[in-house]
C-alpha cells in the first residue's frame, strides 16, 4: 500500500513532470528490446514472458511456515548457523551507480562509513548511491527520467509513488531483462529466484516483457496499528475480524479522546487513513472487475459509506483537528507518545513495540463491523515496495548488475543478509544471549542500512524474526495471529500487474484528486454530497478511460 508520501510529492514535482511530459511522445514511440510490437506498454496482443521460476531458499527453516495465501514466515529464535548464499564475489572492481529513495537521514560519507566500505568489499564494486529523500523522490526521478544522464540502477515507483509515464520510460530507456530472468533463466541468480511470484505479478510486465526486479513486501501490509492498552481500557479491543461493531468502536473512541489526546491519528499524506476504513466498509481494493469490466473504488457506495463514517468521527473530534497540517513523522510520534490510540500505516509492529515496550502494548486492530452491513475486508498491498530497473548496457554489464542485486537479495539466515541488515559484528552490532544482533551506538547514530539505503537496490523477502528485546517473541506471535485472521478476508487490487497508458500518464493526478477530495470531505471543508461531482471529475479526467484500458489488459493476460 502506498505510504502517501508520493501524493504530497506530486505537487512538488509539477515542474519536473511538465518536462517529462514533453518527452512522453518520444518515449511512447520507442519499443523496448524484444517487444517486437508497436511500442505500447500494454500486454494486449503481446507474447507474455513467463514469470521467473520461484525457487525457495534452502536455509534455516522457520518456526512458523509461510502460507501460499500471504502469511509470513516467522522465526522465534535467531539462526545460530548462518549459511553462505553467494558462492563468489559478484563484482569486477568497477563503479556501479544507483538512485534510491530513503526515509532516513543521509549516511556518513564513504571515507568514514564502515558499513558502506564493508558492503563494497563484499560486492567487489564501488557502489555509489544517489540517495533521494522520500518527499523529493517524484521530483528527482521525473527530472532524471526527462534527462539523458542515468545511473546504472534505478529504483522505480518506490513507496507506491506514481512516476508520470514510468512504463514508457522504462520500455524506452531501460534493459529488457526477460532473457536473464524469465522462467528458469533466473536460476543463475538464486537469491532473485527466491522472490515470490506475487511480487513479480505486482510489478507486472511492460509490453509483455520483464523490466524490473521487485523489492518484496508482504501482502497483508497496511493496518490499524493500535495502543492495545488504551483500547482495552475503553472496552473496544476485540481481536476478531468483524467482532467489534462500529457504534461500539465510536463510543470507546469518545472515551479515550480529550485533554490533548485523540482516538485516531492521521497526517497530511494519508487522507485520514481512508485505505483501511474503505476496506472495513467492504469497498473494492482500488479496482475490481465484474463481467470483464473494471470499476474503481472511487465509484463504490462502500467508499462513500466510509467517508460518511470518517467525517462523523472528525466532527466529533476523534481525529486531531490539525491532522492535515502534520507530517507522517509527527503522526508516528503521536502514537508512540500516547497522544493517539490508532493510526493507519504500513505494518512495522516490532519496531514500534521495541520503542514503546515500557509505555504500552503495540498491536494490530482487526477490521470492525461497519454500519452499512457490509462484510469487513482487509486490503492487501501490491506485494512490492519498488522495483529495480537497469539502464541499457552490454550483456556482460547487465549480468554484473544482476549479480549485485542477487547478492543484496540474499535471504534471512545467510551471512550476506546479516551484513546488509546489521553490518560488521563488533563494529555495527553485538549479539544478545540468544544470538540476535544488537545494534551498537555507531549503528544507532546513523551508520546502518536505513540511512545507507542499499536495500532498495536489492532485498530479500521479508520474514518475522526476533530483534532481541524483552517480549519480542510475543510481538512476532501477535503479528502472525493478526495475519492469520485477516488474510482470509484480504482482497487484492484487480489492477495489480496490468498496464494502462492513461494511469501511467495521469495516475498521480487522479490519485491526488481523490485524496484531496477525501481529506476535504472528512475534515468538513466540503459536504459529502460533493462526492458525486468528484467521481464525475475523476472519470472525465482519465478514470473512465483507464477502466477501459485495464479491461483490455485483463482479458489479454487472463484470456
Amino acid at each position: 500500500m502506498s505510504s502517501g508520501i508520493s501524493r504530497r510529492s506530486v505537487l512538488q514535482a509539477i515542474g519536473a513532470t511538465t518536462a517529462l511530459a514533453a518527452t512522453s511522445g518520444a518515449l511512447t514511440a520507442c519499443s523496448g528490446d524484444g517487444t517486437g510490437g508497436d511500442g505500447s506498454v500494454g500486454n494486449a496482443g503481446k507474447k507474455l514472458a513467463p514469470w521467473p521460476a520461484y525457487i525457495p531458499f534452502n536455509g534455516p527453516k522457520p518456526d512458523l511456515a509461510p502460507t501460499a495465501e500471504g502469511v509470513q514466515a516467522a522465526y522465534l529464535t535467531y539462526p545460530q548457523d548462518l549459511v553462505q548464499a553467494v558462492a563468489e564475489k559478484p563484482g569486477d572492481g568497477k563503479k556501479v551507480t544507483a538512485v534510491v529513495m530513503s526515509y532516513a537521514a543521509p549516511p556518513t560519507p564513504l571515507a568514514k562509513n564502515k558499513l558502506h566500505q564493508a558492503i563494497n568489499k563484499a560486492l567487489g564494486v564501488d557502489l555509489e548511491l544517489i540517495i533521494v529523500p522520500a518527499d523529493q523522490y517524484v521530483a528527482k526521478m521525473s527530472t532524471m527520467m526527462a534527462g539523458g544522464d542515468l545511473p546504472d540502477i534505478l529504483s522505480m515507483n518506490a513507496g507506491g509513488s506514481m512516476l508520470p509515464n514510468e512504463a514508457q520510460f522504462v520500455q524506452a530507456k531501460c534493459q529488457d531483462l526477460t532473457e536473464h530472468l524469465s522462467g528458469d533463466a533466473v536460476k543463475k541468480y538464486p537469491n532473485i529466484a527466491n522472490i515470490p511470484t506475487y511480487s513479480w505479478q505486482g510489478v507486472g510486465r511492460i509490453g509483455g516483457r520483464l523490466f524490473g526486479v521487485p523489492i518484496e513486501r508482504p501482502l497483508p501490509w497496511g493496518a490499524m496499528i493500535a495502543n492495545r492498552d488504551r483500547l482495552k481500557e475503553a472496552g473496544i479491543w476485540v481481536p476478531e475480524v468483524g467482532g467489534l461493531k462500529v457504534a461500539d468502536f465510536t463510543k470507546g473512541a469518545q472515551q479515550i479522546t480529550g485533554k490533548g489526546k485523540w482516538a485516531f491519528g492521521a497526517h497530511s499524506g494519508n487522507a485520514f487513513g481512508w485505505l483501511a476504513h474503505a476496506g472495513n466498509h467492504g469497498a473494492p481494493n482500488m479496482w475490481e472487475t465484474k463481467n470483464g469490466a473494471f470499476h474503481s473504488t472511487v465509484e463504490s457506495d462502500q467508499l462513500r459509506d466510509a467517508l460518511e463514517q470518517m467525517a462523523a468521527w472528525y466532527k466529533e473530534g476523534l481525529y486531531r483537528a490539525d491532522a492535515l497540517s502534520i507530517d507522517a513523522a509527527t503522526a508516528g510520534t503521536d502514537l508512540e507518545n500516547g497522544k493517539v490510540a490508532v493510526k493507519v500505516d504500513s505494518v512495522w509492529l516490532q519496531d514500534l513495540a521495541r520503542r514503546t515496550q515500557d509505555k504500552f502494548t503495540a498491536d494490530l486492530a482487526r477490521p470492525y463491523a461497519p454500519a452499512n452491513g457490509a462484510e469487513p475486508k482487509h486490503w492487501f498491498g501490491n506485494g512490492y515496495f519498488s522495483y529495480t530497473a537497469l539502464k541499457k548496457a552490454p550483456k556482460a554489464r547487465i549480468e554484473l548488475l544482476l549479480r549485485v542485486i542477487d547478492f543484496l537479495s540474499a535471504p534471512f539466515g545467510s551471512r550476506e543478509w546479516e551484513l546488509i541488515n546489521f553490518g560488521v559484528e563488533g563494529t555495527h552490532f553485538t549479539r544478545t544471549e540468544s544470538g540476535a544482533p544488537q545494534p551498537t551506538q555507531r549503528s544507532l547514530e546513523g551508520e546502518n542500512s536505513n540511512s545507507f539505503a542499499v536495500k532498495t537496490v536489492g532485498s530479500a523477502p521479508q520474514v518475522l524474526y526476533p530483534l532481541g528485546f524483552e517480549g519480542d517473541v510475543e510481538v512476532i506471535k501477535r503479528q502472525r495471529a493478526w495475519q492469520a485472521e485477516i488474510v482470509p478476508s484480504g482482497i487484492k487490487n484487480a489492477q495489480i500487474g496490468l498496464r494502462s497508458a492513461t494511469l501511467s500518464a495521469k495516475g498521480a493526478t487522479l490519485d491526488q484528486l481523490r485524496n484531496d477530495a477525501i481529506s476535504a470531505i472528512v475534515s468538513g471543508k466540503r459536504p459529502l454530497s460533493d462526492w458525486d461531482a468528484v467521481v464525475k471529475e475523476w472519470r472525465n479526467k482519465g478514470g473512465a478511460k483507464a477502466a477501459e484500458e485495464l479491461a483490455t489488459e485483463h482479458e489479454a493476460v487472463t484470456g
